[in-house]
């Protein structure tokens, strides 16, 4: 048996540069970090005869691989399951589709405990986004696979030859404090498939639209201030940029923004808020909102009017995880598997 979990994240700088439609012709960054909120994976060999036990989305028994319902899991057992009777299990601390990376951090838990010998680091990292971009086809960057397998506050460089080069970004405690006490999360009710959203994005970049590949450069350029805001003590002005990568992002595609999501930015910034963006893709999910604690009374409150409800997070440096329990044994071999 064994138990693998994967960290959520959050972009703050560059999302949406990891796209292959954009770093393979201009190279991506993107400034991401991960948080306290993961996606666990359960599994283990079943009894002899017993066939293949799924509670994912949904319980059943399909009669093979290929019948599995959720297609992340059908393909990652199909690349990493050496066969036998399986049971499968997972669990989330936020729903699918919310713009915090749970597919991708499904996925790292996922090829954690199915592959042997187990992956680690940025070879997790590749296996994971290899299920999603090769075997699925989804047209998805992979800077969600990198922070959930390695953890922490983070720069990823995505190479135009499909490279990818990470940087640990040092922040001080005070900093983080800060970030932790005035980042806030709200569910906006919503939730989307990322690529379905990205779609539009990813078209309008590899036909060459000079606006989208233009609002795209803008938000790459954003990452150097934004680590210097960090490194320096200023995450005010990182909340500026994350208003400024919002109104950018989200004219990249019809499915970004809506008026319902529009409206709540609005009387946010109105309340009090610097600045924010949807998470993820776009097109729902959570809406992060940077407020500084004399303002959050007034903020919380113009969310709720509105129906949103907060979800509280803090800054984690934990990657993934694993832990196998031996048949017939109490004794655990537990290993971060990040490193």
């Amino acid at each position: 048996m064994w138990v693998s979990s994967a960290p959520l994240r959050i972009s703050l700088a560059g999302g949406g540069t990891d796209l292959p439609s954009y770093a393979r012709r201009f190279g991506g960054t993107v400034l991401g970090a991960t948080i306290d909120l993961r996606v666990t994976v359960v599994g283990r060999e079943g009894p002899s005869g017993s066939g293949i036990r799924v509670c994912l989305d949904s319980c059943g028994r399909p009669e093979t691989v290929h019948r599995i319902a959720n297609p992340y899991a059908r393909e990652a057992v199909r690349r990493h399951w050496r066969g036998g009777p399986l049971e499968l299990a997972s669990f989330g601390d936020v729903p699918g589709g919310t713009g915090l990376g749970s597919s991708a951090a499904f996925c790292v838990a996922l090829t954690a405990g199915l592959a042997q010998p187990s992956p680690t680091g940025a070879a997790l990292a590749e296996a994971a986004s290899d299920i999603e971009m090769t075997g699925l086809g989804r047209p998805v960057g992979r800077q969600d696979h990198y922070l959930a397998a390695l953890g922490g506050f983070r720069l990823l460089h995505f190479a135009n030859d499909g490279g990818v080069e990470t940087e640990d970004v040092e922040v001080p405690g005070a900093t983080r404090h800060r970030l932790d006490e005035e980042l806030l999360l709200f569910f906006t009710g919503t939730t989307r498939d990322t690529g379905s959203v990205l779609a539009d994005q990813h078209t309008r970049v590899d036909r060459g639209d000079a606006d989208t590949e233009r609002r795209l450069h803008e938000i790459k350029d954003m990452v150097p201030p934004a680590v210097a805001a960090l490194r320096n003590g200023d995450p005010a002005t990182l909340g500026r940029l994350l208003g400024r990568h919002w109104e950018l992002k989200r004219e990249l595609g019809r499915r970004v923004t809506s008026p319902g999501v529009d409206r709540a930015y609005q009387h946010a910034v109105e309340a009090g808020a610097i600045g924010g963006k949807l998470l993820g893709a776009g097109g729902g999910g959570y809406l992060l909102l940077y407020t500084e604690v004399a303002a959050q009374p007034d903020v919380r409150a113009a969310m709720a009017a509105l129906g949103l409800a907060e979800q509280p997070f803090h800054f984690d440096f934990a990657g993934a995880s694993l832990t196998r329990l031996p048949a017939a044994s109490v004794t655990t071999d537990t290993r971060r598997v990040n490193h």
